[in-house]
């Protein structure tokens, strides 16, 4: 592979497994994108560095400059902009609900990174109306905004997806099935498969209490999901059904793919395999689904 020249040069480039041990008791396959290889072991890594890039590119960022990123987030994509950042000479301001991981915080931290936190009892959307504030408070800062950034789907298409498709080499995917936070993922990988595989069936999962359509969301313990709003970058429209999957399951998909595959991996990701597990439990025939490992366990040890 080379001597990279820097950590940002080895972003994406994630493998494909077939979990054939979790599926032993089921009709079909799964097949999981490990995007937890990423630096910073998340998909949020891919966005976070393109939405710079794409500011750099716009003249609103300056590598060496010590601007300042603000961005409401959750973690994941905090992480990948403090690693970025780290990188090309940033200063960062993450505004994180004050019931996430205080693991996750504290690493952030340890990135230099000034972590504000919202009081998440004001909904699931409260860091990005804090986030709102300081941007009217600080308006020198440059909110990259990844749920309006059209930078975060567009990575997906232009990497992710071509990623797959090449490992893929042929073999037919019936379900792509997706977690929706931003939805970025979800739209540029769904676009472009269901271009490459016409039939495509794809499923996005949401808490349980939540309804997404419905304008539904509800205070829950699986990251990353149902962020309390529709996101501008979410292709609602390429979306054939939603799966809902309680907190028990989500935990119980966390479980089974450490125990089964040895993959360690949050509750999201456990979401999209409790909610892939009840699709070939009620299928007729062999399904083929295509599903994505978004962050490491590390952070969620407390819900085990």
């Amino acid at each position: 592979m080379g001597i990279r020249d820097s950590i940002l040069d080895t972003v994406g480039g994630t493998p494909l497994v077939r979990l054939s041990r979790l599926t032993a008791d089921l009709p079909g396959e799964i097949l999981l994108k490990l995007e937890l290889n990423n630096p910073g072991g998340s998909h949020k890594m891919r966005i976070a560095l393109n939405m710079i890039r794409a500011a750099e590119r716009e003249g609103l960022l300056k590598p060496g400059s010590g601007q300042t990123i603000l961005e409401p987030t959750g973690g994941n994509t905090g992480m990948g902009i403090a690693i970025a950042a780290a990188v090309l000479g940033y200063r960062v301001v993450l505004v994180i609900p004050d019931n996430y991981s205080e693991s996750k915080r504290r690493l952030l931290a340890s990135f230099g990174v000034e972590v504000r936190l919202s009081d998440s009892t004001r909904g699931n959307n409260s860091h990005g109306e804090l986030a709102t504030e300081i941007q009217f408070e600080h308006p020198e800062y440059v909110m990259l905004n990844q749920a309006a950034n059209p930078a975060n789907p567009e990575i997906h298409r232009l990497t992710t997806v071509r990623e797959i498709i090449a490992d893929l080499d042929g073999t037919r995917v019936d379900c792509y099935v997706a977690g929706i936070g931003t939805g970025g993922h979800l739209t540029g990988i769904g676009e472009v498969l269901r271009q490459h595989q016409g039939g495509l069936r794809i499923l996005g999962v949401q808490p349980q209490g939540c309804d997404m359509f419905a304008d539904v969301f509800v205070p829950h313990r699986i990251q990353g999901l149902s962020i309390g709003m529709i996101p501008p970058v979410l292709n609602t429209g390429i979306i054939d059904e939603m799966v809902t999957v309680s907190e028990a399951d989500a935990i119980d998909g966390m479980r089974r793919l450490m125990e089964f595959e040895g993959i360690g991996a949050g509750p999201s990701t456990g979401a999209n395999i409790a909610a892939c597990r009840r699709l070939l439990a009620a299928s007729d025939e062999p399904l083929t689904l295509l599903t994505v490992a978004y962050d490491r366990v590390n952070d969620y040890l407390e819900l085990l």
